[in-house]
């Protein structure tokens, strides 16, 4: 631990060392509430930070990828799938689709 950081933490206790460290990795954003959006076929949308969110695909069919991951999904109407990786996800429509993220 470097001395700035061990003086700051023995100044102010752990309450200011949380802070620090939601500082620094912020929880994942979210919509205020889950909202559907009609996708074209052959449209792609891009989720920054889908961490934490779930892809329901109410009509047509999804592809999902993640940047940077060798394992791709499909998703069929009626499915869904809860992100536990970090890295950006292109949503991409084979079909006119309707999506939700919550």
């Amino acid at each position: 631990m470097n001395l700035a950081l061990s003086t700051t933490l023995r100044n102010h206790g752990p309450r200011s060392w949380l802070a620090w460290w939601h500082a620094l990795w912020p929880a994942p954003a979210r919509p205020a509430a889950p909202t559907w959006q009609h996708l074209d076929a052959a449209a792609t949308v891009w989720l920054r930070r889908p961490l934490g969110h779930t892809v329901h695909c109410q009509t047509g069919t999804l592809w999902l990828t993640f940047d940077g991951e060798p394992e791709d999904l499909i998703l069929e109407a009626g499915q869904s799938h809860r992100c536990t990786k970090a890295s950006p996800l292109a949503i991409h429509a084979f079909a006119a689709a309707r999506v939700q993220l919550a």
